[in-house]
């Protein structure tokens, strides 16, 4: 019993002494490296765009066409590759925005 009370009290320790810790040193983020960010992500972002509106439109148009099955299935499995790549372009346009403060000295 003697050794679960101690090692509980280790562990509470080194958690309060975790979040206690110094705070990471801040460092401000250079505007070259958020433009490489943004245009990873943008290039990322317009792959899945670009490979997941088409193939989501011809699926579409199969199940359309066969009459048999729900055009909603192949847009459900066409969509998270679709909002993926939203998701990448939005984030590289919030990065490009960054970079654009970080130079002019606002942030």
């Amino acid at each position: 019993m003697h050794a679960t009370s101690t090692m509980l009290a280790a562990r509470v320790r080194g958690w309060r002494d975790f979040r206690t810790g110094p705070a990471m040193a801040g460092q401000r983020p250079n505007p070259a490296a958020l433009r490489a960010e943004a245009r990873l992500l943008t290039i990322a972002g317009l792959m899945l765009l670009g490979a997941g509106f088409p193939v989501t439109l011809f699926m579409v148009a199969m199940a359309l066409g066969s009459g048999s099955d729900s055009p909603f299935v192949p847009v459900a499995i066409g969509a998270p590759p679709i909002m993926l790549g939203y998701l990448a372009c939005h984030f590289a346009s919030q990065r490009m925005v960054k970079a654009k403060a970080v130079e002019a000295g606002s942030c």
